[in-house]
């Protein structure tokens, strides 16, 4: 059994609820993350909140900061992504550290844990895709399941539509008795496999898709399948 993360994300502007969950993560020991346009990487752990205001102590000696700062704040369950204006550089018991004003406006992104659950070949799970110009379809074989997304094996390469991005509507995914069903598919990723199959030779590539506008019903329902997958199909690979 595996697990996936997929994300939820939200915008909010409540400067109190923005706090408390700074809060949350300095009890979770969490650090703090400049993200600045240039993919520089200037890290903070959480001193205290002083009202509206944050302090921060910096990892590495920041030198000149801008105001306003954006940061990144990550957690077990959530993450987001706030700023902070009017910063100032203090010194406080030798330490060199930061005060800034929180932005009431945030990102709350939250993580879903998807329950991702090998299946055995045996069982022939396949996803079909017509392509424009071709007369047959181009079948996958179901690895792995979850409510997020699935994992395929090709035989041989797959044709260069199947690349990195690639958006596929209401193809054909068919899980035997657990039903058939039309979704819509992202191509996540495409490689050969590291090492042929033992008992399957033929299939040569491994393709990683995620499903796109779910349903809430069809979401519940794959839910339920996955969860039924790792009850008959749990075994170790």
């Amino acid at each position: 059994m595996m697990n996936s993360e997929s994300e939820s994300a939200s915008l909010r502007e409540d400067r109190f609820e923005l706090a408390s969950i700074l809060r949350t993560f300095q009890k979770q020991q969490q650090t703090l993350v400049l993200a600045s346009l240039d993919d520089d990487k200037q890290t903070f752990s959480m001193v205290r909140m002083e009202g509206s205001r944050i302090r921060l102590l910096p990892q590495q000696n920041p030198g000149p900061l801008a105001s306003p700062l954006t940061l990144v704040a990550e957690g077990s369950e959530a993450k987001i992504i706030f700023s902070i204006t009017n910063v100032v550089t203090t010194e406080r018991q030798g330490q060199q550290q930061c005060l800034g004003e929180l932005v009431p406006t945030f990102s709350y992104i939250q993580r879903r844990i998807n329950l991702r659950v090998p299946v055995p070949l045996r069982e022939a799970f396949t996803l079909a895709i017509h392509l424009p110009g071709h007369v047959e379809l181009h079948r996958f074989f179901v690895d792995n399941f979850s409510t997020g997304g699935i994992g395929l094996f090709s035989l041989g390469l797959p044709d260069p539509a199947f690349k990195q991005g690639a958006i596929f509507k209401k193809v054909d995914l068919n899980l035997g008795e657990y039903g058939e069903y039309k979704v819509n598919v992202e191509v996540i990723s495409l490689a050969p496999l590291d090492e042929p199959l033992v008992d399957h030779p033929e299939l040569t590539h491994r393709i990683s898709m995620r499903f796109l506008n779910l349903s809430l019903i069809t979401q519940r329902t794959f839910n339920k399948i996955a969860y039924t997958f790792e009850v008959n199909f749990n075994r170790k690979r």
